[in-house]
């Protein structure tokens, strides 16, 4: 947990944390599911419990086992178990489910970040699936998105560890999604996160080094895209008192 505690297997209430999400299973329906490990207690079909990231009552209907192609309803599910949850958007890797508000693992951390691309969108008349399919597999981690300060631009730009991430996100694009792409390399080597809670209209006050740029990542957490190392380290020495750190903060969403 959060605090240090661990939660064992006895644990009276149910507990578990979604360690995957995987979109398009069933291309007929565009589905997603998320897939969670049981950490504690025992899953019932139907049970409510809270999402400890936003605070919300879930109720958990549609659970399943999978196996390839194959779905088994599933009735009930212990410690050690992973099922399948079909049908909620508003979940995403690392959050925590349980019947114990008290409970909130520690979120999985993501990997910084090391190559950048814009995604562009060539036929018009595909955008929608364009969009879709982006936005799914953004959720599923393939990649992170990034929206530059003081751009009306709908030209994506994402970022990922490695390039082969881009070229996986690419195929699905064009095969899952119908939705044509082309990819730009985008003149940045690295992105930090500034301290949580900075105001964004306080970004005007702080001076940049050239090439960089000010963003926002998915969550709305600002950032700073850098062009090269040199760029990064003379930002650092001369702002300070202002942190910088190479993992986005946990996720908070609205209640």
């Amino acid at each position: 947990m959060n605090d240090g505690r661990l939660i064992a297997p006895e644990h009276p209430h149910f507990s578990g944390f979604i360690f995957k999400i995987q979109a398009n299973m069933d291309p007929k329906h565009r589905d997603r599911i998320a897939f969670v490990r049981i950490v504690s207690g025992k899953f019932e079909r139907d049970m409510t419990v809270i999402h400890a990231q936003s605070g919300r009552k879930v109720r958990l209907s549609s659970s399943h086992k999978l196996f390839g192609n194959e779905r088994e309803t599933v009735d009930e599910a212990f410690p050690g178990d992973i099922i399948g949850l079909v049908g909620h958007d508003g979940f995403g890797i690392g959050d925590t489910l349980s019947t114990d508000p008290k409970v909130r693992f520690d979120e999985i951390p993501r990997f910084t970040p090391e190559v950048f691309e814009y995604f562009h969108n060539p036929n018009t008349a595909k955008f929608k699936q364009f969009r879709q399919g982006l936005d799914q597999l953004l959720l599923e981690g393939v990649a992170q998105a990034f929206h530059l300060k003081d751009t009306a631009s709908r030209v994506p730009l994402l970022a990922a560890v490695g390039p082969l991430q881009f070229e996986v996100l690419q195929y699905r694009l064009e095969t899952e999604y119908n939705a044509e792409t082309r990819r730009e390399s985008a003149p940045f080597t690295s992105v930090r996160w500034l301290p949580q809670g900075t105001p964004a209209d306080s970004l005007d006050t702080i001076s940049l080094p050239t090439g960089a740029r000010f963003a926002f990542d998915m969550d709305s957490n600002p950032v700073v895209l850098f062009p090269s190392d040199w760029s990064l380290g003379y930002f650092s020495q001369n702002n300070p008192n202002l942190p910088l750190t190479s993992l986005a903060p946990p996720r908070v969403h609205s209640r």
